[in-house]
């Protein structure tokens, strides 16, 4: 027995099959990650800035129409990780570095499950469900990092729910004074980690209640270790009451159950509700509170959707694991076999040669995504050709840009150019949003707009409303148009 589960050593656990086949995945369909979000420009910008200048900057040096004007780095050290991605290998960087992210946190979910009981079969069809619905948000942004750190508290905070040993949360603190300067998400730990001591006080559990609040405490506490100190949990919670912002972001807004990308999360809510009703008195309050807490999250903004999918598919997962005994007895034997087979398996040299394999494979040249593309900017959705014909020849003074070419523009222009407005919203803020959102439809005022911010060429897509009001406008000149973009200049 013994030689034989020293064999079972080399096989691949189901952990690592998640993690081979999320990293495969997110390779395969990368171009859309990279170019689904117009942010990445300016986040790689910035972060190229902090490794040059070695400060992080706390005032916007990236537009004209807010220059110099006080903001919170929320994101400072993703930008950093992403910009030595970018300096090692480019867009290629970027991409290994996203899919090694994703990889990890559904593969740290997986792990997770198994922990909680569920057999190996239930984990990796776990594991894969929570990557599917969560594909509706993936894209080479800071948030990945959210996903991972969330699904690390999940784990911590579900072992200490089913040990009551206090040295699971020990890795919390010091993960928070990272994730805190990661991504402004970090709060949804502090959220989770409340739901966690109010569950544990419906439970009676007053020791673990108590343990939870004095973490929380502490939580928040180490979470002001960033650069601008308090001042960041405060930037955060203001966010996310400002309606116009929040009303104004397609990531804030409720998940529309018409695009065929949001039918798996529908499924999974159905699902976990049907899992809850027959389990019945099995489901202890803290996973009922912190599943439906986060179910009417992802229902109120689409940016939570991957959070609920790791918080659901984790805590039921043993629940689930129970149900398939009671209706498919048959298939016990088989499952457990199983699980037996993947209980002595560890593999993860084979993750580290996939990696390996893949990452050669593209640093040769070879594209694995499915359109063929490679890791690159896409023409259809940046205005490549236009700020190519505009570096050979480029107009004086401010621009006025569309807004999800913001990023691009940095990437491409800065510090010879500075930006109108870019996605960047939780800075420019409602009274810079509106004044954009009327000059683009061409509402009546634009002229006014673009004189105020002394704007001497604009940068549009050729179907926007101003481009049709420039055109009719005596005072500008169509200079450059393609498919993307347009470009005007005043006469």
């Amino acid at each position: 027995m013994k030689i034989e589960n020293r064999a079972l050593w080399f096989f691949p656990s189901v952990g690592v099959l998640v993690f081979i086949l999320i990293f495969w995945m997110s390779l395969f369909f990368m171009p859309s990650m990279l170019n689904g979000d117009g942010d990445l420009g300016r986040h790689l910008v910035t972060g190229n800035y902090i490794l040059t200048t070695g400060r992080v900057p706390t005032q916007n040096i990236f537009s004209h129409t807010k220059s110099g004007a006080p903001f919170v780095p929320m994101e400072w050290l993703s930008e950093v990780l992403f910009a030595l991605a970018y300096r090692a290998a480019g867009l290629n960087g970027v991409a290994w570095l996203t899919a090694l992210v994703l990889a990890a946190t559904y593969a740290i979910l997986t792990i997770g499950m198994r922990s909680a009981g569920a057999r190996s079969s239930v984990a990796l069809a776990g594991g894969i469900t929570a990557s599917v619905v969560g594909a509706l948000h993936m894209l080479t942004r800071p948030h990945i990092f959210t996903w991972l750190f969330f699904a690390l508290f999940l784990l911590a905070l579900e072992n200490y729910r089913r040990t009551g040993r206090w040295r699971a949360l020990l890795w919390l603190p010091p993960l928070m004074i990272v994730w805190a300067n990661l991504h402004g998400a970090f709060i949804s730990g502090l959220t989770l980690v409340a739901f966690y001591a109010i569950g544990a006080g419906l439970e009676k559990k007053w020791r673990q209640a108590a343990e939870l609040l004095g973490l929380a405490a502490i939580l928040v506490l180490v979470s002001f270790l960033n650069p601008v100190g308090p001042q960041l949990i405060a930037h955060v919670l203001a966010t996310l009451q400002d309606h116009f912002i929040v009303d104004n972001t397609v990531e804030f807004q409720s998940p529309n159950f018409h695009t065929i990308s949001v039918w798996p999360f529908a499924a999974l809510i159905a699902l976990s509700f049907a899992i809850i009703g027959r389990a019945g008195r099995r489901v202890n309050w803290t996973p009922l509170i912190v599943l439906l807490a986060w179910t009417a999250f992802a229902l109120y903004s689409a940016r939570n959707v991957p959070l609920y999918a790791l918080a659901a598919v984790l805590l039921l997962a043993p629940a689930a694991d129970a149900l398939i005994d009671e209706m498919l007895p048959a298939a016990h034997r088989f499952l457990s076999r199983i699980d037996e087979i993947d209980h002595h398996a560890w593999g993860w040299m084979w993750a580290a040669l996939v990696v390996v394999l893949l990452v050669g494979v593209e640093s040769a040249g070879v594209k694995l995504d499915v359109w063929g593309m490679g890791n690159v900017f896409n023409p259809r959705v940046f205005p490549i050709a236009a700020v190519d014909q505009l570096e050979a020849s480029m107009p004086a003074g401010n621009m006025f840009n569309e807004f999800t070419w913001g990023g691009y523009l940095v990437y491409r222009l800065w510090p010879q150019k500075k930006i109108f407005i870019d996605g960047w919203t939780d800075f420019y803020g409602d009274a810079l949003t509106r004044e954009y959102l009327q000059a683009v439809n061409g509402k009546p005022g634009w002229e006014a707009i673009l004189d105020r911010y002394q704007v001497q060429w604009v940068i549009v897509p050729p179907t926007a409303a101003l481009a049709a009001r420039l055109d009719e406008s005596p005072a500008w000149v169509r200079r450059y148009e393609d498919a993307t973009a347009g470009v005007w200049v005043r006469r």
